[in-house]
């Protein structure tokens, strides 16, 4: 099932202050293509994780309502906050890195009996660790653990950059199994709109999102 592409609604003004660059006019009009939104990216992002082999429980997983720990547990309906409660998971970026076929694969399981937080917080630090010591990331672009788990839209900018960097690499060397995608899990997000936030994370998701599409919007204008 393929992806529909959607037109983001304008927006008169910005919902919040965020971090999105400022840039001058010049080096606007000096872009060839506008930017890619980080809701796009997400999107993109969520096709090509499916492609790894293992990953697709965590998507089926997060997809469900009564494996989630969101305190609402309502659905996802947007990919940023799918993919962040999902790396948040710690053992999904082992999986990511195996996919890699290291000689020293990541444990990718978590004992029950212990603290489950700090376990997954463990196999973030892992996951960060092997990226840097077998040079997949360079240290400026890897995200730290406060990053991941902080609630703070800065922070999941750089944690999906590693990723992408990560997965960027998986393709090149053919190790996505692209025959193997069914359906694109970014189909679920085609028709979906941004509802009322359930919590303080959401709504800054929300704002974020809606701010930034305004952006984009800005430079597609000036190209």
């Amino acid at each position: 099932m393929e992806l529909s592409r959607r037109t983001p609604s304008a927006m008169n003004t910005p919902l919040m202050e965020t971090s999105i660059p400022s840039q001058n006019l010049d080096s606007i009009l000096n872009r060839s293509n506008p930017a890619t939104s980080i809701y796009q990216k997400s999107i993109n992002l969520l096709d090509k994780l499916a492609c790894i082999d293992g990953f697709d429980v965590y998507i089926t997983a997060m997809f469900d309502d009564t494996t989630r720990d969101s305190k609402a547990s309502a659905p996802y309906l947007n990919p940023i906050q799918l993919l962040w409660d999902t790396f948040r998971q710690g053992t999904s970026l082992c999986v990511i890195y195996n996919a890699l076929q290291p000689e020293e694969p990541l444990d990718t399981s978590l004992d029950e009996s212990k603290n489950i937080l700090r376990q997954r917080k463990d196999r973030v630090y892992r996951f960060v660790k092997a990226c840097k010591e077998n040079h997949i990331v360079k240290d400026e672009d890897l995200f730290t653990i406060t990053e991941l788990f902080k609630d703070d839209t800065n922070s999941f900018v750089k944690v999906l950059k590693t990723i992408e960097i990560v997965v960027d690499v998986l393709q090149s060397r053919g190790l996505l199994n692209t025959d193997a995608l069914v359906e694109k899990p970014s189909a679920r997000f085609a028709e979906a709109q941004l509802g009322p936030p359930q919590d303080n994370r959401e709504r800054v998701v929300k704002e974020f999102v809606e701010t930034e599409r305004k952006y984009v919007q800005d430079l597609e204008q000036l190209q």
